[in-house]
């Protein structure tokens, strides 16, 4: 995930410098300044607080427009047509204004004589990784088309993915926002209205509906600081997230979770063995693939484990013995690595694990789905019941002191 790093470097001449560059880890940064001759001193994370929208929001460009792009620009270099010609036909195809304000730039750099991939390396804030790397790898072999292809099958299945996930997700979406609006109406917009009439005849209220009142009193009067209070969280929560110790500790804390623990391990080894499917199809290196993969996982610690296997891998180990030391793999994904570097097929034993995972990961999320259905459901019947249970009290005590009184006058 992209983040801002400070940076000390030497130049050429031997002269100091230093600044801010936005990459996805350390590495990144290191390959930007030997692009620009310099030679890096020290890296580290920014530590100062910067409230930018750009480091909220997502800015890396869509995955389905990346496969466009991807299917697009594979067709036509296996067609022949010159480079230029494919980055502007692609610039003027797209749909993603972004998408083609790089590739305008891209020619730009181009025609000036810089290589393609460098071109692309000078918007690593919006492009993935993977597809800047690969490219260099494609441009290096000559086999850019194959890598292209190689891309494509990477982004639509990643795409794929995630439409089935979000729709597996969007009626518990739906009920959870119902359940939010409905409550928040009764409680701005009727329980008041109760609490003025019980104000007025100076009944004393059971405890269900003084607690009901006092909570319709403070979102009313004081909606405005949830808000600033929910977005207050979120930051805090986002800069936790942000620092190496607190993210490990946090996906861990989520590791040991029931179905939710099982979910993200599949999620992390359906990514994994996909992305290093991909770059080794390519022709690309293990230990290599493998650097590419930690800098593209996600998650810090998914990347750590990959880089003691990537180290692991360095000094003469196996894939399958190094990840078999890691808590994240199973043993099906390490037995089935072993094979495939017994038969010489890793990259087709890796595509076969990344499609199981796949299906499962589809799977598990209709399962959550339709767990979670249920108890959203039962969750907004319990808190209307509540709602109007409070609400109903002290009209049933009035009704009582009333017919009590019209007893006793009846008496008389």
């Amino acid at each position: 995930m992209p983040q801002i790093f400070r940076y000390k470097a030497r130049n050429m001449s031997g002269k100091l410098i230093s600044g801010k560059v936005r990459c996805d880890s350390p590495g990144g940064v290191a390959a930007l300044l030997r692009e620009k001759n310099c030679f890096a001193v020290d890296i580290q994370p920014d530590r100062s607080v910067n409230f930018n929208v750009k480091k909220i929001i997502d800015v890396k460009i869509d995955i389905k427009s990346m496969a466009v792009l991807c299917r697009q620009f594979s067709a036509m270099l296996e067609a022949g047509i010159p480079l230029l010609r494919c980055l502007g036909t692609l610039k003027t195809q797209t749909e993603n204004k972004r998408l083609s304000k790089i590739l305008q730039e891209v020619m730009v750099c181009i025609e000036k004589g810089t290589g393609l991939s460098k071109a692309f390396s000078a918007h690593r804030v919006s492009l993935p990784e993977i597809f800047i790397n690969l490219v260099a790898a494609g441009e290096a072999s000559g086999n850019l088309d194959q890598v292209m292809a190689y891309l494509t099958t990477q982004f639509e299945k990643e795409h794929r993915t995630r439409e089935k996930i979000k729709s597996a997700m969007t009626y518990p979406l739906l009920v959870a926002v119902m359940v939010f609006v409905s409550v928040a109406a009764l409680m701005v917009f009727v329980v008041p209205v109760f609490a003025g009439v019980f104000d007025a005849m100076g009944a004393e209220l059971p405890l269900p509906t003084r607690i009901v009142i006092g909570l319709s009193s403070m979102l009313a009067g004081h909606w405005y600081q949830f808000l600033l209070a929910a977005a207050a969280v979120f930051l805090v929560l986002k800069r936790i997230s942000a620092k190496n110790d607190s993210s490990m500790v946090l996906t861990r804390m989520v590791l040991k979770m029931p179905l939710l623990g099982k979910l993200t391990r599949q999620m992390i080894i359906a990514r994994f063995t996909r992305t290093l499917a991909t770059l080794l199809m390519s022709g690309m290196p293990l230990v290599q693939s493998l650097e590419i993969v930690e800098d593209t996982s996600g998650s810090r610690l998914v990347a750590k484990e990959i880089r003691q296997a990537r180290i692991s891998i360095s000094e003469g180990g196996k894939l399958a013995s190094a990840l078999g030391r890691s808590a994240l793999f199973p043993p099906m994904v390490v037995q089935m690595i072993t094979v495939g570097e017994e038969a010489g097929g890793i990259s087709s034993m890796l595509e076969r694990l990344a499609v199981f995972y796949e299906e499962e990961v589809e799977s598990l999320y209709s399962s959550l789905s339709s767990v979670i259905e249920p108890l959203m459901i039962a969750f907004m019947g319990l808190m209307v019941a509540f709602i109007a249970l409070s609400i109903y009290l002290p009209l049933f005590g009035m009704a009582d002191v009333m017919q009590v009184g019209t007893e006793a006058a009846g008496g008389m």
